[in-house]
């Protein structure tokens, strides 16, 4: 239940707020935000070393 109070309280808060706190808190963190020209992601440096897993 705490990962999705957060999931939802980051995306809430938009990606720049949202990375702001997850990096402040050392949450690992991947956004993936709809643009007008796709998808652009967001990590938090918490998340990077599950990226190159």
């Amino acid at each position: 239940m705490t990962a999705d109070g957060l999931a939802t309280g980051l995306m809430v808060m938009g990606e720049e707020r949202g990375m702001a706190v997850a990096e402040a808190n050392q949450i690992p963190v991947l956004m993936i935000v709809k643009t007008d020209d796709g998808f652009k992601e967001y990590a938090s440096s918490s998340f990077k070393p599950f990226l190159s897993k």
